[in-house]
């Protein structure tokens, strides 16, 4: 069995369901998971809080995950655990530098930046709001492939893990072209709108920042936020479409976990799920 330590500092849209996602139905047996976290707090600080929790954990594998992953606060957990386990790391964000020193220094990195920075105004962000951003982002990277992307190179280590192998981490800086067109979406006309539902998504990243940290006049400052969550909404809705054109085909992918770990496969709605054949 191989034991998973998920260390969540601070919060993006993929912190919410990364874990669950590997063991969907609370059914595998080869794997072990824990999940520790300091919520939406990610300085230095929040990290020191939650290293005594991490050292108690028997672990074969780390995935870290946190917004802007060079920030002082989650590089700490990088430092302290690079070279005591296995170490994913998953962000929104991480410069070309960064990931070429992650990278000689042995640790693995998703980077997927079409999980945008939230509209973080006090006048315009509350729970609501908060709930609904990332609600709409979910189900983006649910029907456009994301999540599955993420899955199968996550499933490709523990494979080698419970191979007893050194396992080779990924090192991927993810983009919209690439998930739309690896997915394997039944219908052709799913790719481009999945493309430009993920499109928008990383657009509205650019703009909430610029609302966020580059815009000093407060009313422009409000509109430029709420701008980014009407295109994170209408992603949404368009990833919404995808998922119901594949439906409407009977030809629906679906690949759910079987007891062992092994992703199974299934295409139309009364199959049943089974190993791929090559």
């Amino acid at each position: 069995m191989v034991k998973i330590t998920f260390v969540k500092i601070g919060n993006i849209t993929l912190t919410t369901l990364i874990d669950i996602m590997l063991d969907e139905r609370a059914s595998r047996t080869d794997i072990d998971a824990t999940v520790i976290s300091s919520s939406t707090k990610m300085k230095p600080e929040a990290a020191e809080r939650i290293f005594p929790l991490i050292d108690q954990v028997e672990t074969d594998l780390m995935v870290m995950i946190s917004p802007n992953a060079n920030d002082k606060g989650p590089q700490s957990v990088i430092d302290r655990y690079k070279e005591k386990y296995p170490l994913i790391v998953v962000s929104d964000g991480g410069d070309k530098e960064a990931r070429a020193k992650w990278k000689e220094e042995g640790v693995g990195y998703i980077i997927v930046p079409f999980d945008p920075m939230i509209g973080a105004k006090r006048d315009y962000l509350d729970a609501t709001e908060m709930c609904l951003f990332n609600g709409y982002i979910i189900n983006t990277f649910s029907a456009c492939g994301v999540f599955a992307y993420i899955n199968d190179l996550l499933d490709g280590v523990i494979e080698q893990l419970k191979a007893g192998e050194k396992p080779t981490l990924p090192t991927r800086n993810m983009s919209a072209i690439g998930v739309s067109t690896w997915y394997p979406f039944s219908s052709e006309y799913s790719r481009p709108k999945a493309l430009a539902a993920l499109t928008m998504l990383q657009n509205s990243a650019n703009l909430n920042v610029n609302g966020c940290f580059v815009e000093k006049d407060r009313e422009r400052a409000l509109i430029k936020v709420a701008g980014a969550h009407e295109m994170v909404r209408q992603a949404g809705l368009l990833a919404d479409e995808v998922r119901e054109m594949e439906k409407a085909t009977n030809h629906l992918i679906r690949m759910p976990h079987g007891k062992d770990g092994k992703l199974l496969h299934k295409v139309h709605f009364f199959d049943e799920a089974h190993e791929k054949k090559e």
